[in-house]
């Protein structure tokens, strides 16, 4: 088997591996947040195997089969903010100095929520929170920075044990 072919095999183990991830979140609801932050996984692995471009085209097949088979808020969420998140962290995560790649994550959260609020708003019915959005925005900024830290243990993790 050539060198392109395994490459093209695993991206797309790690396609079929973020889809179904966001399939399941149809069958446990509880956990739709955790599975949809899994799902963004294969495309973090993908982006240290093979670069960027491989990787952001795991995320948008991952994207485009989540909203064929669950269409519903996970795909929302996994195509706005979550699926290219890795991408956007490991970009600002090139800047030298830490307040300039917190204030890029940061400002990639905020479009991230914007587009998460809007897509929202515009596919399903009725509100889409109980909270004003700009409670669930301070809300969502201080569980955003939780989110990257954790994420970045995991990466550390996957690097020094399972690489």
């Amino acid at each position: 088997m050539s060198v392109s072919a395994k490459r093209l095999a695993r991206l797309a183990m790690m396609t079929a591996l973020g889809a179904v991830l966001l399939l399941l979140t149809g069958l446990i609801p509880a956990g739709r947040l955790g599975l949809m932050v899994l799902a963004s996984f294969p495309v973090c692995v993908s982006l240290m195997l093979y670069g960027p471009a491989w990787a952001a085209g795991v995320y948008v097949l991952t994207a485009v089969l989540g909203f064929l088979l669950v269409s519903g808020p996970a795909a929302v969420g996994y195509a706005a903010f979550f699926g290219f998140y890795p991408i956007a962290k490991s970009l600002c995560e090139r800047c030298r100095r830490l307040w300039l790649a917190w204030a890029l994550k940061y400002i990639v959260y905020l479009l991230g929520f914007a587009l998460c609020w809007l897509l929202a708003n515009a596919l399903f019915s009725g509100a889409v929170s109980v909270l004003p959005w700009w409670a669930v925005l301070l809300l969502g900024g201080a569980v955003f920075a939780v989110y990257d830290f954790c994420y970045t243990l995991a990466i550390r993790f996957y690097i020094e044990k399972l690489a």
